[in-house]
C-alpha cells in the first residue's frame, strides 16, 4: 500500500479553506462581525494542530499556535472565545471532517474483500468535573457525578470514523440504536455485548448486512424446527472442541444465524470465571452457576454463513473489534481526553471536537500505509507519536499545497521508518493473522471453483 502524497495535500487543504470555513463560523454564530483577528480559520486550525502536537493542552499552547498563524493572541482572550458557538462551530467542523476525511483504499486482505465495510463499535466513558453534572450526569453509587459517554463506529476495514456520538454516563449501550446508520449492505458489524440487541441484528440483516457478536447469556436458543435448546448441556457432550450449526436465536423474534463455540483452555476459563465473580461483586450482584460453567466456552451468534467465513474465521474476526480498544486508548492516553475532567464545559468539548478532528486527519493520512507486508502494520500510537513532530508544519503550510504536499512526503518517510508495530514471532499482529488465514481462504476458495467446474464437466 502507498500514498499520495499530493491528493492527501489537496484534501487536506480542501477542508481547511477560508470561505468555508468563514462559512460554518457564521452559521453558527462563532463570528458575528468582520476584522475580528481570532477567524474561524485561525481557531480551528490552532485548535486542531495544538491538539495534534501536545497531549495535554492549556490555553497558552493554543495561543502560540496562533502565533504560528500570525496572530498575537493572550490565553484570557482564547479563553474569552470560548462559548456555546466555539462548542458549535467545532461540532459542525467535526461533522464535515467525517464526511471528507474517508479513506478509499480497503486493506489488501482477501478474507476480509467479501465485505464493504469491517464496522466497530464501542463506547467508553470519561469522567468530568461535577459543574458539568447537568449535561451528562454519571450512573450513581460511587461513579463520578458527571461522566461523558463516546460512542464510536470504526470502520477498520478503511481505516475510517464513521460515527462519533456524546452521550450522558447512565445511558445504557444495549438500546442504543443510532450506530445503525452507518451500516451498509454487505457490511460486517463487530460489537460487543453491551450491544447485544436482537433487534438490532434483525434490523442489520434486514438492511443485507451481517452482524457478528459474543452470545449474551440467557438467551433463548432453538433448533431449526423450533425445538428448544439447553445450550450447556449440548456444549458439555459436544465431542469437538468446536461447535458450529444453525440455529433460532431469541423467543419471541427468532433470528435464523449460526451459533459458533470454542472450548478453552482451562487456565483461560478459570480466570474468565475470576474476572466476571469480581466484576458481579462491585455491582453487589452475583454470577448464576449457568453462566460460570458456560465460561468454558468462547460462544459467538452471527449470520454470517459457513460459506464465507468457518468457525475459526468467525472467532479471528472477533478479535478485530479490539481495534476499536485500541483506538480509545490512543484518544485517552495519548491525545489527553484524559485531561479533560477538570475543565468547564465549553472548554473541554471544544477541545474535544478539536482533538477528534485531528484523530479523523491522522487516521485518513496514514490509512494508505497501514499495513505493507506481513507482520509489517503500522501503529497509530507511533504514528500520533510522530505527528507531533509534523503537527506545527503541516499547519503553517496548509496555505501552500506544494509545502503540505513536501511536509506530508517527510512524515510518510518517518512513518514508513519509525511508525510499525514491532515484529512478533509467537502471536503475530491482526493483519498479519487475517493475511495468514487469508491464504487458507484463498486455497478454499480455489478448491470450491475446481470442485464447480468439475461438476459442470460432462
Amino acid at each position: 500500500m502507498t500514498v499520495n502524497e499530493k491528493e492527501v495535500a489537496r484534501v487536506l487543504t480542501d477542508f481547511f479553506d477560508e470561505d468555508q470555513v468563514r462559512q460554518v463560523a457564521y452559521q453558527t454564530n462563532f463570528e458575528q462581525r468582520s476584522g475580528s483577528k481570532i477567524t474561524g480559520l485561525i481557531f480551528l486550525q490552532a485548535w486542531v494542530f495544538a491538539g495534534l502536537e501536545h497531549s495535554v493542552l492549556s490555553l497558552n499552547k493554543v495561543a502560540q499556535s496562533c502565533l504560528d498563524l500570525g496572530v498575537q493572541v493572550s490565553s484570557q482572550g482564547l479563553d474569552q472565545r470560548l462559548s456555546g458557538a466555539s462548542v458549535a462551530f467545532m461540532s459542525q467542523m467535526f461533522v464535515a471532517a467525517l464526511s471528507h476525511f474517508v479513506n478509499q483504499i480497503a486493506l489488501p486482505l482477501p478474507i476480509l474483500s467479501q465485505f464493504v465495510a469491517v464496522n466497530l463499535y464501542d463506547s467508553s466513558s470519561i469522567p468530568l468535573a461535577e459543574t458539568s453534572a447537568a449535561s451528562y450526569p454519571g450512573s450513581g453509587g460511587n461513579a463520578s457525578q458527571a461522566i461523558l459517554k463516546v460512542r464510536l463506529a470504526f470502520d477498520f476495514l478503511h481505516q475510517t470514523l464513521r460515527q462519533v456520538i456524546l452521550a450522558p454516563g447512565r445511558q445504557s449501550d444495549k438500546n442504543f440504536s443510532d450506530y445503525l446508520q452507518v451500516v451498509q449492505p454487505g457490511s460486517l458489524n463487530i460489537a460487543d455485548l453491551g450491544f447485544f440487541n436482537l433487534s438490532h441484528f434483525a434490523h442489520i440483516e434486514q438492511g443485507q448486512a451481517y452482524y457478528l457478536s459474543r452470545y449474551q447469556s440467557g438467551t433463548c436458543l432453538f433448533e431449526p424446527d423450533g425445538t428448544a435448546i439447553d445450550l450447556l448441556p449440548l456444549l458439555r457432550h459436544h465431542p469437538a472442541p468446536i461447535l458450529d450449526q444453525n440455529i433460532l436465536l431469541g423467543k419471541q423474534q427468532r433470528l435464523a444465524c449460526r451459533l459458533v463455540a470454542f472450548r478453552l483452555p482451562q487456565a483461560v476459563a478459570d480466570q474468565r470465571r475470576y474476572r466476571a465473580k469480581q466484576a458481579a461483586k462491585r455491582r453487589g450482584k452475583t454470577v448464576s452457576p449457568t453462566t460460570l460453567a458456560l465460561l468454558d466456552w468462547s460462544i459467538y451468534v452471527t449470520n454470517v454463513p459457513d460459506t464465507m467465513l468457518t468457525a475459526d474465521q468467525v472467532a479471528l474476526l472477533y478479535r478485530v473489534r479490539w481495534q476499536i480498544e485500541l483506538f480509545f486508548k490512543l484518544c485517552k492516553s495519548y491525545c489527553g481526553l484524559r485531561s479533560l475532567e477538570p475543565l468547564r464545559l465549553d472548554r473541554w468539548l471544544t477541545e474535544l471536537y478539536a482533538r477528534l478532528i485531528g484523530l479523523v486527519l491522522l487516521c485518513f493520512i496514514t490509512a494508505p500505509l497501514r499495513y505493507s507486508a506481513p507482520n509489517r502494520e503500522l501503529s497509530l500510537v507511533q504514528a500520533r507519536l510522530i505527528c507531533q513532530r509534523f503537527a506545527r508544519l503541516l499547519s503553517k503550510s496548509l496555505g501552500n499545497l506544494d509545502q503540505v504536499t513536501d511536509t506530508l512526503t517527510d512524515f510518510t518517510h518517518h512513518l514508513l521508518t519509525f511508525g510499525f508495530k514491532q515484529k512478533r514471532r509467537s502471536k503475530p499482529n491482526i493483519c498479519h493473522a487475517l493475511a495468514l488465514a487469508s491464504t487458507v481462504f484463498q486455497l478454499q476458495f480455489s478448491l470450491d471453483q475446481e470442485v464447480d467446474l468439475l461438476a459442470l464437466t460432462p
